[in-house]
């Protein structure tokens, strides 16, 4: 079954009655992809800045955590543009965060572009890029999630990005997310309360209003 199927079974169905567990299954196989690539580190990357030089992805961000979208030449839409804008504004108390974009195509006039080094085409041969799409780098450089969630992802992207702080892989930390609401659409785990409350500055409403898209 196609994602593209997935998605139009998830419209259909919400986190309640005989569709939960249906629904659940489905979201876990959209996530899976996440942890692709957790072994390989893009620390010595090079990024070309705006005058033309070069850079090592470490040395710009290191000891960060860097929400990385990757695009060609197909830009982000405006609807993705003011939701990317909205994650930076709630991540902007979280100084271990960075937001960055790095281009990958043809125009050789873009700014924060991909290097044409050994570890920069390595890198370049796992993205198989279409559409714009996030990963999230950890701290010593390792992918956490390889086309991770889109920032119109209804807070599974703020979680997935908050546990990547810590280090951990997005497939796990979505699917903690997934298996911890239930079937009201609610939070079964007080930790995923508390989380919620302090990361948004206010409790979870009765119903959680979610979303999650699929992977390129």
């Amino acid at each position: 079954m196609k994602k593209s199927t997935y998605l139009f079974i998830l419209a259909l169905c919400v986190f309640s009655s005989s569709c939960t567990m249906m629904v659940k299954g489905i979201a876990k196989l959209l996530v899976k992809d996440y942890n692709d690539y957790t072994d390989t580190y893009i620390s010595d990357i090079q990024i070309a800045d705006t005058n033309g030089n070069n850079h090592s992805f470490g040395s710009l961000y290191k000891g960060k955590t860097v929400y990385l979208y990757i695009w060609g030449n197909k830009k982000r839409s405006a609807q993705q543009e003011k939701s990317y804008r909205l994650l930076k504004e709630r991540f902007a108390k979280y100084p271990d965060v960075i937001f960055a974009d790095l281009y990958v195509g043809s125009d050789t006039s873009s700014t924060n572009k991909l290097g044409d080094d050994a570890s920069s085409a390595k890198f370049r041969k796992i993205l198989k890029i279409g559409d714009p799409a996030p990963f999230i780098i950890g701290k010593d450089g390792a992918i956490l999630a390889y086309k991770g969630p889109k920032p119109d992802d209804k807070i599974i992207v703020d979680y997935v990005l908050y546990q990547a702080m810590g280090g951990e892989n997005g497939t796990k930390s979505a699917k903690r997310f997934i298996r911890g609401v239930n079937g009201n659409d609610q939070f079964k785990s007080p930790k995923l309360i508390e989380w919620y409350t302090s990361h948004f500055g206010k409790a979870p409403d009765h119903k959680l209003n979610m979303s999650l898209s699929s992977t390129n």
